[in-house]
């Protein structure tokens, strides 16, 4: 995959992102299409992710779904990049691209069959993000939220992985990893007591070498 000159403020984002998280999007994005079924989506169907980056979990997981997508990020040097992305991966013509906070994104409410996001939603106000979430879903849509690296992991990308963390505590790179645990803990609180009654199938917080929010969206409202 051909990779496109950042701006001068996200080099180094890019970086670290290219060096060690690519293979990590791709691992969700294979992971993801295969346990939901996203090959079944139709071409009205919709997938958005937010804090989209460079937007490679969408261009992977294009190649698996027909459905169109709609990509989230407040950096608009981040989303140029992500449209680059999108015509190289001949995708564009099925994608909408937003510049903004994804707590302050305008989603058409139960619009959204997938959504996802790695590496994000500890920047956000995570609340706000997760009833976002359950809003735009449709019914019996899934949200896959997290900050993991995938499931299976080969030994070589296992090695990469514990390298960036290492790295990350030698250079002091700020991934908010001091927050995981209470958006795990917290955010799931957030869903089970605001909509677990009447508008979650369920609700689970996976280890995928990180965690991961499983969100499904009830068929239709609980009785």
């Amino acid at each position: 995959m051909k990779f496109f000159e950042p701006h001068e403020s996200m080099k180094e984002f890019c970086k670290t992102s290219r060096e060690y998280f690519f293979e990590g999007y791709q691992n969700i994005a294979r992971e993801a299409a295969e346990w939901f079924c996203l090959s079944k989506l139709s071409p009205d169907d919709r997938i958005l992710e937010f804090g989209g980056g460079e937007g490679f979990i969408s261009v992977f997981l294009s190649k698996l779904s027909p459905a169109r997508f709609v990509y989230i990020d407040k950096n608009h040097h981040a989303a140029e990049l992500a449209r680059k992305n999108y015509e190289e991966a001949e995708m564009l013509g099925r994608s909408d691209i937003m510049v903004c906070e994804v707590e302050k994104a305008e989603i058409p409410e139960n619009s959204v069959k997938f959504i996802v996001s790695r590496g994000t939603i500890q920047f956000t106000e995570y609340k706000k993000t997760l009833s976002n979430v359950v809003k735009w879903l449709t019914p019996g849509g899934i949200a896959f939220i997290g900050c993991g690296f995938g499931l299976n992991l080969t030994d070589e990308y296992r090695a990469k992985v514990n390298e960036f963390l290492a790295k990350k505590e030698k250079d002091n790179i700020d991934t908010q990893s001091d927050k995981f645990e209470e958006v795990m803990f917290e955010g799931y609180r957030h869903l089970i007591d605001n909509y677990f009654d009447d508008r979650l199938e369920y609700v689970k917080a996976l280890n995928l070498n990180g965690f991961f929010f499983e969100i499904k969206k009830a068929e239709k409202p609980v009785q």
